[in-house]
C-alpha cells in the first residue's frame, strides 16, 4: 500500500477518533458530580468538596486545551502528513474516548481524569507543538 493510500486512511480516521474523543470529554461535565462523589469520602467537608472540584477543572482545561493543538495540526495540517505522528494521534485518542466513554458510565473516581490525560492527551499534544517548533520556530521541517 502505497504512501499516498495509508494517508488517505489515517487522516479521516484521525479527523473521527480525535473529535469523538472530544465530545467524549465535553460529555464528562455532564457526570462530574457523580466522578466527585466516587473519590471523596460519603459526606465530603465543603473544602474537600471545592477542592476536588478545582482538581477536575484544572484536568478538563488542560485536556480542552491539548485538544486545541491536536485540532489546529489538523485543520493547518501542520503533522497531518507525517504518518507516525497519524499513528500516535488515533492510538491515543481511539484508547480515550474509550477511557474517557468508560469512566462516564462507570461513574469512575474523577482522580482518573488525570491518569486518561496522561496516557491519551499530553503525548499527542506534545508531538504536536514539537512538530510547530520543527516547523516555524526551528525551520527544520519545510511546510
Amino acid at each position: 500500500m502505497g504512501q499516498r493510500r495509508v494517508l488517505e486512511v489515517l487522516i479521516p480516521a484521525r479527523f473521527v477518533l480525535t473529535v469523538g474523543h472530544l465530545v467524549a470529554m465535553l460529555m464528562i461535565a455532564y457526570t462530574k458530580r457523580e466522578n466527585l462523589f466516587a473519590g471523596l469520602p460519603v459526606d465530603p467537608s465543603n473544602t474537600r468538596l471545592d477542592k476536588a472540584k478545582k482538581e477536575f477543572e484544572i484536568a478538563y482545561i488542560l485536556s480542552l486545551i491539548c485538544f486545541a493543538f491536536d485540532l489546529f495540526g489538523i485543520f493547518f495540517g501542520t503533522s497531518i502528513f507525517f504518518v507516525k505522528m497519524n499513528l500516535l494521534q488515533i492510538i491515543c485518542h481511539f484508547t480515550g474516548g474509550v477511557m474517557v466513554s468508560l469512566m462516564i458510565e462507570q461513574a469512575w473516581q474523577y482522580q482518573y481524569i488525570w491518569l486518561i490525560l496522561a496516557i491519551t492527551n499530553f503525548p499527542t499534544a506534545f508531538f504536536e507543538i514539537a512538530i510547530l517548533i520543527a516547523i516555524f520556530g526551528l525551520n527544520i521541517i519545510v511546510f
